[in-house]
């Protein structure tokens, strides 16, 4: 599952005259939360619009709710172990996704996805799993598995390595088989949106986009294409430095794949 679950990191330090003990009152005060996100596409053939409605018990995300959708999130003290995936059908919820989480020593170690669950296949049909090793040079590689649904055996379907600076994702390096996909991305000084949700900065990958600051650009070059692709993302902010409005482009740079609306 690499889906979009509309978040997107971990609190950026932020340089000031101020002495190293010293806190400006908008660092000290900020709490801000995004109430709503929404997905606008210029053509249906691109994607469906929508529009998720975020609640929190203080700081920690309870849920997400749209329109035929509804995401449900679990904590474990202040680290985020579940999340799970209604359809909203003629006013039922029915589930059918999860995601669970396992951490040692305070970092994530193992996901496990779960698609297509129903009373046939309640541990889902469709099942995976990854399981990550925090390197001592600071990056992060993980192995992802695919779970036979009925046996539970584990097959090896691919790896990956992840390299952060800044609280960033700067690079990801995945390889399946013979063929390597390296995403190098950059960003810019702005605040990310979901910064202050907590235990998001621990979910590594999971979520697209997620880090201290807002990604600008991706480049992408694949074993097959070496010739790197490049995609461009621009956005609008409001006076306290969070994005109101995120513009992703195709990799020709002028044509608008999506754009996301934030309100706080």
């Amino acid at each position: 599952m690499k889906k979009q679950l509309w978040l997107f990191g971990v609190l950026a330090l932020l340089l000031t005259a101020c002495s190293s003990d010293e806190k400006s009152p908008s660092q000290e005060t900020d709490s801000t939360l995004p109430k709503t996100i929404s997905y606008v596409y210029p053509s249906i053939y691109l994607g469906t619009n929508s529009k998720g409605t975020l609640t929190y018990n203080g700081n920690k995300i309870l849920s997400i709710v749209r329109d035929d959708s509804k995401t449900v999130f679990t904590y474990n003290g202040d680290v985020i172990i579940k999340q799970e995936e209604f359809d909203i059908e003629n006013g039922k919820e029915i589930k059918s996704e999860e995601v669970s989480y396992s951490y040692e020593n305070g970092k994530l170690k193992t996901r496990v996805f779960r698609e297509r669950i129903s009373a046939e296949y309640p541990d889902g049909y469709f099942i995976e799993k990854m399981v990550y090793t925090h390197n001592s040079n600071g990056t992060v590689s993980y192995i992802n598995y695919t779970v036979d649904n009925v046996k539970k055996t584990e097959s090896k379907d691919g790896e990956g390595t992840l390299t952060y600076k800044d609280g960033n994702l700067i690079k990801e390096e995945q390889k399946s088989g013979s063929s390597t996909t390296t995403l190098v991305f950059e960003y810019d000084s702005k605040k990310n949106p979901l910064k202050n949700i907590l235990g998001f900065n621990l979910l590594l990958n999971e979520i697209d986009g997620f880090g201290t600051n807002n990604i600008v650009k991706t480049t992408r070059a694949t074993t097959e294409f070496p010739n790197p692709s490049v995609y461009l993302t621009t956005y609008i902010y409001n006076d306290v430095s969070y994005p109101t409005r995120h513009t992703s482009f195709d990799g020709g740079g002028k044509n608008i794949e999506y754009e996301i609306e934030y309100t706080y």
